[in-house]
């Protein structure tokens, strides 16, 4: 399957403000994965602290 001519019947064109439909598609992907790992992280409680004293 070619996702070129794909996309190109499907929209009529093959690059957004010039550049690529690949790149905005690699772009939104590292997007997804920041807004995700920024959930996750943000999303965390913290550890308890463990003191060296006893």
């Amino acid at each position: 399957m070619n996702w070129n001519t794909l996309w190109l019947n499907l929209f009529g064109t093959t690059s957004f403000l010039g550049i690529n439909m690949g790149f905005w598609a690699a772009m939104a992907a590292v997007c997804l994965i920041v807004i995700v790992m920024n959930a996750v992280f943000w999303g965390m409680k913290p550890q308890k602290e463990h003191s060296a004293r006893q």
